[in-house]
């Protein structure tokens, strides 16, 4: 049985590749295991019930 509480490696670089982000960086470990360190509090937010919640609105203003 897999340990919920941490990042897969697998995962980990799946979203580094759909991040357009060069899988093959000599700086991936770090950034993974900060990453990593991070997992845990994103578990905590999974049970949160946010089904009433309006989403912000966000302004993203043009680089014009």
């Amino acid at each position: 049985m897999k340990d919920k509480s941490k990042l897969d490696k697998e995962i980990f670089l799946s979203m580094v590749k759909a991040s357009s982000l060069d899988t093959e960086d000599p700086h991936l470990e770090e950034l993974y295991s900060y990453v990593e360190s991070l997992f845990p509090a994103f578990k905590v937010a999974e049970g949160i019930d946010l089904m009433d919640v309006e989403p912000m609105m966000v302004f993203i203003p043009s680089k014009e």
